[in-house]
């Protein structure tokens, strides 16, 4: 059923005039080739599990799940969170990394509201942030982007 889907998607998108291509991989070998040849996934669908697996590898591209932002959205309704979750066992402690928040705050901006200009200020600013190193603490990185959004 999800295969016959998203080819009935990817057919409706040619018939409206997109150029879409696809490779239809197994799982293993998608992840085979996410490391050896990052530059050849434009986007990639897949099932919960399977996108769940994915996401944490292609993390690794960005420097970690810790900086990993994520949005699911559909419509009228959409989903950001870090990609790596909530991490209760260090709630409230300080200690959170909270970049991977922001800029799952950042694309949340830029495609669900159409905030082009504050999704690119937050980015910048993390960008910004990262450059110099970021210094501990959760209230303290916060404010090392804050600084920098101006």
């Amino acid at each position: 059923l999800f295969r016959d889907t998203v080819r009935q998607a990817v057919e409706q998108a040619r018939l409206d005039g997109f150029e879409v291509e696809v490779d239809e991989l197994l799982v293993d070998i998608a992840a085979l080739k996410m490391v050896a040849e990052p530059e050849r996934f434009d986007v990639i669908i897949t099932t919960n599990l399977f996108g769940d697996i994915l996401s944490d590898e292609a993390a690794y591209w960005m420097g970690g799940m810790g900086l990993a932002p994520s949005l699911n959205w559909g419509e009228g309704v959409a989903l950001a969170e870090p990609v790596h979750g909530s991490a209760p066992d260090i709630a409230g402690k300080g200690i959170a990394n909270p970049i991977a928040a922001i800029l799952s705050a950042a694309l949340l901006a830029r495609y669900t509201w159409g905030m082009l200009e504050a999704a690119d200020c937050i980015e910048v600013a993390v960008n910004s942030a990262l450059e110099v190193g970021l210094p501990d603490g959760t209230k303290a990185i916060t404010q090392a982007v804050l600084e920098r959004m101006g």
